[in-house]
């Protein structure tokens, strides 16, 4: 419980820091990139160790493959089409699509074969999402981040080099990043896999 509780006012101090770097800068112009077929730009801010201190970004070869797998998921969101996404996913492990929901690779699969089910409606189709809440203000992850130019990522790493936490905060549209979960990936036989989506 202490760790935790010192834990909080760090972890404060680390988004407020993320959020001055890109409040300095001013939001970025929103866009239209599904017109323009542009692919998201991805953006180091920060990567911190176990202790939350500050590491040198040069000095993190590993962020190269995290950033490859979220640039995948990335452009399967920015072409509505997910089909590869079990592939991304450690077999054993399952992943979380969200805080509370965990699914198996099986799952997974089931899940985004159903026109209606939970990827199509959070991830694709704000229309549908819309529809099964009754939430006019929902919006799908793809049209959300189709008005972003770019995106900054702050990396928070474990011991071992084995799991790191991505936190992502919207260029275009920063008071909407609060929509998108924090990826955590973790590195399995060389690879890296999500062990929790956005």
């Amino acid at each position: 419980m202490k760790r935790i509780l010192i834990a909080i006012p760090f972890l404060l101090l680390c988004l407020s820091s993320c959020e001055d770097k890109t409040s300095e800068r001013g939001a970025d112009p929103v866009v239209d990139r599904g017109s323009e077929e542009v692919a998201l730009k991805l953006e180091r801010l920060a990567a911190y160790d176990s202790n939350r201190q500050e590491l040198n970004l040069e000095e993190q070869p590993s962020l190269d493959a995290v950033d490859a797998r979220l640039k995948t998921l990335f452009s399967m969101i920015d072409k509505q089409d997910l089909s590869g996404l079990p592939a991304l996913v450690d077999p054993e492990e399952g992943v979380h699509v969200d805080l509370k929901a965990h699914r198996t690779v099986d799952e997974l699969k089931k899940d985004l074969a159903d026109p209606r089910g939970y990827f199509e409606k959070f991830y694709l189709d704000s229309d549908l999402l819309r529809k099964s809440t009754g939430d006019e203000s929902q919006i799908s992850l793809h049209e959300l981040l189709n008005k972003n130019s770019r995106v900054f990522a702050e990396y928070y790493l474990e011991p071992g080099g084995t799991q790191v936490e991505v936190r992502l905060r919207l260029g275009s549209t920063p008071d909407e990043s609060y929509r998108i979960n924090n990826a955590v990936l973790i590195k399995r036989d060389g690879q890296w896999f999500f062990l929790q989506l956005l």
